[in-house]
């Protein structure tokens, strides 16, 4: 089939052309690390459902339509319409109302048909949702029970055109290393597309139970392609695991990302591994040590990695203090609103993120005008705002060096002043290792 995707206005799509760029800048600035995989399953054309899990409240918005070439239209909960203006800007930012049961007050009828007719129109032109069928933003590393309402727009409005109009569900699934904090890691992985007109036979005979098993085939699917760690327990266990083999045989960010999955479907089932952890996670906090420390201790002591750290830290020291003070407000300022704020902490990326597209960007205009002045020249004074941006990430870096130097004394300290309770320590932990490999 021939598709001709959805046309926007000119002027709405400069404006959404405008906002990829700034999300793009967000995300650049917010993330440490992204990680996208399953990219090939991104070059689609036609009526298509983006949906994926949401532990980040509007950032597991942006992360994959970031990717996604089409302009999307976003089925969002219905409190953010309620204003007058939030509700003129939001319609305009080309997202559509669903009430939610908790955005129902007691005595009003929950009606989403408009919803729904938007949603069919939308997709009869050739558009794409973004759809989060969860339904309410959780900061867990597991996918909970996902709502209907995906399948029920794709199945109904592949009902409406006789099976032809070819409606597909993008899967992507999200794993955050800690949604809330700067600087953090994001996976999103992308799964194969799921066509709705699978189950017409289905549908065709009992209508309710082929909206339940496309849920229930949606929720796998989000389930595979991203952390799912099925309980706060199992997220837990699995965080410690995580440490301890990052500490052990650090891996970079998409292999470590599969041995996480890995983790999950291998060991989350085995009760006698997960007490283990539990017991050594118990006795590390007792006697005060991290799971890094006694990782360290365990390793043939030589003087090498500290010269060479030195090598690093005192020369660098002046390059680190002035990109920590030139950044230390813009940094500090959307930390400190996000604080004032006192958002529930799914929101804290959120606002993070939007405080730092004025307040980087204002930065870097400052050291350019810094620049300008003493310069008296405008393409040498962008070579400041450069120097700017890499003295920053050379901060950053040097806090790492920092934060091993630190390691390397503490387990020093370890072996000096603790020795029985490290050797007992260090039993547990190849105990636990063991496991893992075997």
């Amino acid at each position: 089939m021939a598709y001709r995707n959805i046309r926007l206005h000119p002027i709405l799509r400069l404006i959404y052309l405008f906002l990829r760029f700034l999300v793009w800048l967000g995300v650049s600035i917010f993330y440490r690390r992204r990680l996208i995989l399953g990219r090939e399953h991104l070059r689609f054309d036609g009526p298509a459902i983006v949906i994926a899990n949401h532990p980040s409240t509007l950032t597991d918005v942006l992360n994959p339509a970031l990717h996604i070439r089409q302009a999307m239209f976003f089925l969002a909960n219905y409190g953010l319409f309620k204003h007058p203006v939030s509700n003129w800007f939001f319609r305009r930012l080309y997202c559509i109302p669903v009430k939610r049961r908790e955005d129902v007050a007691e005595g009003e009828t929950r009606d989403n048909d408009e919803a729904f007719r938007q949603s069919f129109q939308h997709l009869e032109k050739n558009g794409v949702l973004f759809i989060a069928p969860e339904g309410t933003s959780w900061m867990n590393r597991f996918v909970r029970p996902l709502k209907s309402g995906t399948a029920r727009i794709a199945l109904g409005a592949e009902a409406a055109n006789n099976w032809q109009l070819g409606v597909k569900i993008i899967p992507a699934g999200l794993s955050y290393s800690a949604p809330h904090l700067f600087r953090s890691d994001v996976v999103v992985h992308f799964g194969a597309p799921v066509y709705a007109r699978d189950w017409a036979g289905q549908w065709a005979k009992d209508r309710t139970g082929a909206v339940g098993a496309l849920t229930e085939h949606l929720e796998n699917a989000l389930k595979t392609l991203s952390i799912h760690t099925r309980d706060e327990a199992g997220e837990q266990v699995l965080t410690r695991w995580e440490t301890m083999l990052q500490n052990e045989y650090p891996l970079p960010q998409g292999p470590a990302f599969e041995r996480s999955q890995s983790l999950v479907k291998n060991c989350l089932n085995n009760p006698e591994l997960r007490t283990q952890t539990a017991t050594y996670f118990a006795d590390l906090e007792k006697s005060g040590l991290s799971d890094a420390v006694v990782a360290a201790a365990q390793k043939p002591r030589t003087l090498w990695p500290e010269m060479l750290l030195a090598g690093k830290l005192l020369p660098g020291f002046p390059l680190f203090a002035l990109g920590y003070i030139f950044w230390f407000l813009p940094c500090y300022l959307p930390w400190l609103l996000n604080k004032k704020l006192n958002f529930y902490i799914g929101y804290s990326s959120t606002v993070k993120m939007m405080a730092g597209l004025i307040t980087f960007p204002l930065a870097l205009w400052a050291a350019w005008r810094t620049g300008c002045h003493f310069l008296q020249n405008g393409w040498l004074a962008l070579l400041v705002a450069a120097a700017a941006v890499a003295l920053g990430l050379f901060a950053e870096r040097y806090q790492d060096w920092w934060s091993y130097w630190r390691l390397l004394g503490g387990s020093r300290q370890a072996v000096r002043e603790k020795a029985e309770v490290l050797k007992t320590l260090q039993q547990q932990r190849r105990a636990i290792l063991a496991q893992f490999f075997s």
